[in-house]
C-alpha cells in the first residue's frame, strides 16, 4: 500500500489518480473539518460527505480518479491505495 497525505482546497482537489486497474482506496479525514469526495465535479452538495477522524473505503474503476473538495480554507487527508506495479 502506499500513504499519501494530501491537501484539501475549496477546488476541487485531485486525490486518487487515474490507474489502469481497478482498485479499492481508503481515505482517512483526519484534518478537523468535514471533506467531501467525488468525481472532477464535486462540490460541498454533491460529494460524499466524509466528516471528522472518519475513513471510507471508496472503488476506483479503471482510468477513473477521485476528487475531494471543502467548504473553506484547506484541510489535509491520507489516501491509502494498492501498490499495483
Amino acid at each position: 500500500m502506499i500513504s499519501t497525505k494530501v491537501t484539501v482546497t475549496t477546488t476541487a482537489t485531485l486525490i486518487v489518480p487515474a490507474g489502469d486497474k481497478y482498485r479499492t482506496v481508503y481515505v482517512h479525514n483526519g484534518g478537523g473539518s468535514t471533506i467531501y469526495v467525488g468525481g472532477a465535479s464535486v462540490t460541498t452538495a454533491t460529494g460524499f460527505h466524509l466528516g471528522n477522524n472518519e475513513s471510507q473505503d471508496f472503488v476506483v474503476p479503471t482510468n477513473e480518479k477521485l476528487y475531494a473538495v471543502v467548504n473553506s480554507s484547506t484541510n489535509d487527508i491520507i489516501v491509502l491505495t494498492p501498490d499495483l506495479d
